[in-house]
Formats: C-alpha cells, structure tokens, sequence
C-alpha cells in the first residue's frame, strides 16, 4: 500500500513531495488526521492535506512511520529473533516442520494475530515420555524456548512501542536532529507512538554521538519547537549535560546557549543544584 498507493484516498502535500495515503490507516495512528477525515473540514472534502509549513524530511518520515511503525531503518519483524533455522524449501522456511504427535505451533509463524491465538489456546496436557524429557533435551528444542505469550513478554505496555536494533551503518551516523524534528511533528500531530519512538532513538544515540556537530543544532530544535512542559527530550538533553559538564565548554555549544535561553536557564539551575522544573 505505501509503495504502490493503491486505493489511497487522501494526498499529503509537502514543499517537494506528494503522499498518496489511506485515510483509514492515518486516523488510527493519529488525532490530528482522525479529526481531518472525521469532519467536514477542507482536507476531508477536497482530500489534499498541505504539509508545505512543515519540515519535508519530517514529514516523510512521518509517513513512513504511519505504515512501517518505524523511521530511517528497514522495518523489522517483532519476532526476527525467534526465527527458525534457514531451509532451501519455501514452505519450510516459514513454517516449522509437521510432526504427527504434535500440534503446529502457531508462535513461529511470524503473523500477530496468530502468534496471540496461539498465546491463548491452552496448551495440551504432556505426556508422561514428555515430562520426563531431560534438561539438556529441552534446550534443545526451539519449541520449548518460545515463551508462552511473546507478544506480551515483548511488549509490556503496547505492542507497538518499540525500538527496533538500526544496521550498523546508521548506528555510525548521528541522526540527533532528526529524531528532533520526528519527535516535534509527531506532538503536533498527535501521534503518540511516533513521539516515544522518536524519543527513544534521541536518548539512545546522544550518548554515542556527544561529540557530534548535529548534538548543539538538536539541543536547540528540541527547545524549540517544544513547550515548556514537555519533557521528552529536554529531559534527555538535561541528563547528558549533568553527566557531561565539560558539554558546556564547546563553542558550538555556547553558542546555541546564548541563543536558546530557556536550555541556558535550565542548564543554569541544573549546575546551581536548583530543581530544572519547579
């Protein structure tokens, strides 16, 4: 659906760049969008949303988001940990071997809907052969490895909620600004998981790219384009200075310093040992 944009019924427009979407898709993800196709706004009648305001590479991130749950890397399969063992036949590649005593085990297929039947289909009672199987046996067995829910081990709080390892190439890479960017487009638009996503990836990469060119200019978008309340990445920012103080003695640092002053006056109450939030 993303690549093709078959059956799109909405455009999002940006600076340089037209988005066939799916109205159905959008308004699950996102308040903002749920109130566009739900009321007879201009959008929802003419079918063209124009993001022109907005930062391009933002909102293409945005969009990918909208259908892969994830931005700047390949989507990745919840359960690709769990895969079984390579086969040069296409059926079995996907589907673990058939036994005649056995049922299939639906965890291994790589489907949500299923792998959640399969969590909640009791189990069928072991053979005696079976409870005495040996310990060393059993770790064999990828079947006996799976945990009994995984959707639920996974995911505690939502399903969806999570960061996906990126290649090592991106990991290489300072994206500080952009997961900035991602992170204020995704408040505007009220989606909420892109925001924790995007604050997930910001407070994973700080800390590997301190010495970064990108870490001043993302302190700065952060601040701005936030309210004072919203502590998702100020909070983040904040914690890096606390651990590093010798931050604050770069010049490209002081210098967004004395452009941005609510950061200044944080981080002057943070080194004066006052609270940062009264």
């Amino acid at each position: 659906m993303y690549e093709s944009g078959k059956y799109s019924d909405l455009t999002i427009v940006t600076r340089n760049k037209r988005y066939p979407v799916h109205r159905a898709l959008l308004a699950s993800r996102s308040t903002f969008f749920d109130g566009v196709c739900s009321n007879p706004f201009r959008e929802s009648e003419t079918g063209v949303v124009d993001l022109t305001e907005d930062d391009p590479q933002a909102v293409e991130h945005m969009v990918h988001y909208f259908y892969h749950l994830d931005y700047l890397n390949k989507p990745l399969s919840r359960r690709s940990s769990q895969r079984s063992a390579p086969s040069t036949s296409p059926r079995t590649s996907r589907f673990p071997a058939r036994r005649p005593s056995k049922k299939l085990n639906l965890a291994l297929i790589e489907d949500p809907l299923l792998a959640m039947i399969s969590a909640a289909t009791p189990a069928p009672p072991l053979s005696p052969e079976a409870q005495e199987q040996p310990d060393d046996q059993a770790a064999l067995d990828p079947v006996a490895k799976l945990p009994d829910t995984p959707m639920q081990d996974q995911f505690m709080d939502d399903p969806f909620d999570y960061v996906p390892t990126e290649p090592k190439a991106d990991q290489e890479k300072p994206h500080l600004l952009t997961h900035a960017k991602v992170y204020a487009i995704a408040e505007k638009y009220g989606i909420v998981g892109l925001k924790s996503l995007a604050r997930k990836k910001f407070a994973n990469q700080i800390e590997a790219h301190l010495d970064s060119e990108e870490l001043p200019d993302a302190c700065q978008e952060a601040y701005e384009t936030t309210v004072d309340t919203d502590r998702g990445l100020r909070d983040v920012i904040i914690q890096a200075f606390r651990s590093h103080p010798e931050l604050s003695s770069r010049k490209d640092v002081e210098m967004i310093l004395r452009d941005t002053p609510s950061l200044a006056f944080e981080l002057y109450r943070m080194a004066s040992g006052l609270p940062v939030t009264s």
